[in-house]
């Protein structure tokens, strides 16, 4: 469908698109709760987990735009799912650098079918929360590509305070 013709909130191509953004948020939750379990920093674990925390609430408010039409998506009980990460951890001696290769995959897979989403034209309001959830995963991986927090996931040793605070 054109962008000029918004998809109507009913219709089966609005359902398939909101249940691929929520088991894609199911399971990026699942990929950042897997790697806070390894990562021994707390700073870094503490840095999971708000991102963690930001999917959360992307799939919840998924969850409920797409139960306030109609859809109807399956229950959840946080239990592992399967990507890049939980991949990683599989390794015998997975490394920090394919830990944070993992993490970034899960955010740019994310952020991929945010951009599918948005470029199908929904109406509002829903269009406005898949375009701020797009905003939040680019936002996401900018600061994982740019954070000197995330030098000990690259093998890079402790930040530094210049960047401790970025």
């Amino acid at each position: 469908m054109s962008n000029d013709q918004p998809t109507p909130p009913g219709s089966a191509e609005f359902f398939r698109a909101l249940e691929e953004l929520v088991r894609a948020s199911r399971r990026s939750i699942a990929s950042y709760q897997a790697a806070e379990r390894v990562v021994r920093d707390h700073r870094v674990q503490a840095a999971l987990a708000q991102l963690r925390r930001d999917h959360e609430r992307h799939e919840r408010e998924l969850t409920t735009s797409l139960a306030e039409v109609g859809g109807n998506v399956a229950a959840w009980d946080g239990g592992e799912v399967a990507g890049p990460v939980t991949e990683a951890l599989g390794r015998d001696d997975p490394s920090g650098r394919a830990l944070l290769a993992a993490v970034e995959r899960v955010e740019a897979e994310l952020r991929a079918a945010y951009e599918r989403c948005v470029e199908r034209g929904y109406a509002e309001p829903i269009r406005a929360m898949l375009s701020r959830h797009r905003r939040e995963e680019e936002a996401h991986e900018e600061w994982l590509r740019e954070s000197g927090w995330w030098r000990e996931l690259r093998g890079e040793g402790e930040p530094d305070e210049e960047t401790r605070g970025s």
